[in-house]
């Protein structure tokens, strides 16, 4: 079982890596850097003349190619969590030749809209300074409870700044307190959205996060009692669990 161990509301943060993990901390990270052409994806801000509805704009904020170790390991995940307003803007295939239009599952990038939101998800959408994508849900129970686990994708973009080249604190918080939502949200043995709330996240920063970086974050569920859902996270290393940049544990409420 993959548990993240965490202190609670504690902060060990430096602004560089210690130098004898620089090297493995550079394997680690992809960067919005394209590596066959140097292009930056995923990488600019709107201007005042793009627009939401407009599809040229969303459609340049879509495209970013996905480090391998997506496609390596997703199916190890389980299965995957579908959300309209989700497959609206992720693409459903791992090719990176691929880029059909039709590998949206949605067309409809007014789901939030007409489902009676005010406004874009923080950590889902196309616009998110940090953006959580492909959350695959792995149940070791068929009535899940303890052993859930859910893991995704975490990409840090440049909207996530705060010192420079590395990742606002306030960005990794973001992303534990949404996967441990999401993984309570799966208690049940099926994934029933906005299901619960989150009560409570005790947040361990471990090391900074460059600008760019893609990683894997996992949220697993340890005790529930009654209404109560508690759930241990943590974002790593796509291509080592071992290297951790963040823990959480925390606590989530169902609805009544």
């Amino acid at each position: 079982t993959f548990l993240c161990a965490s202190t609670a509301c504690s902060t060990n943060m430096t602004l560089s890596p210690p130098p004898n993990e620089t090297e493995q901390t550079a394997y680690c990270h992809r960067t919005q850097h394209d590596d066959s052409s140097g292009e930056i994806l995923d990488s600019h801000s709107p201007s005042p003349e793009d627009s939401s509805s407009s599809p040229v704009a969303s459609h340049t904020l879509q495209k970013r190619k996905l480090p391998p170790w997506v496609a390596d390991q997703n199916e190890e995940w389980g299965e995957r969590v579908s959300l309209p307003e989700w497959d609206a803007d992720e693409k459903i295939s791992f090719d990176e030749n691929d880029d059909s239009d039709d590998d949206f599952r949605y067309d409809n990038d007014d789901y939030r809209q007409s489902n009676g939101w005010k406004g874009s998800d923080l950590c889902h959408s196309a616009t998110s300074p940090v953006r959580i994508s492909h959350y695959a849900i792995k149940y070791i129970d068929i009535n899940g409870g303890v052993g859930t686990k859910l893991t995704g994708v975490a990409h840090f973009t440049p909207r996530a700044e705060s010192h420079s080249g590395y990742c606002h604190g306030g960005s990794m918080t973001s992303v534990m307190d949404d996967v441990i939502g999401w993984t309570s949200f799966c208690v049940s043995g099926k994934c029933v959205p906005w299901s619960g709330f989150t009560a409570q996240v005790n947040v361990s920063l471990k090391r900074p996060i460059p600008v760019g970086s893609y990683l894997k974050i996992v949220g697993e569920i340890i005790k529930t009692e009654g209404r109560k859902v508690w759930i241990s996270s943590c974002l790593v290393c796509g291509n080592d669990d071992n290297l951790v940049y963040c823990t959480a544990e925390g606590l989530a409420i169902l609805k009544k």
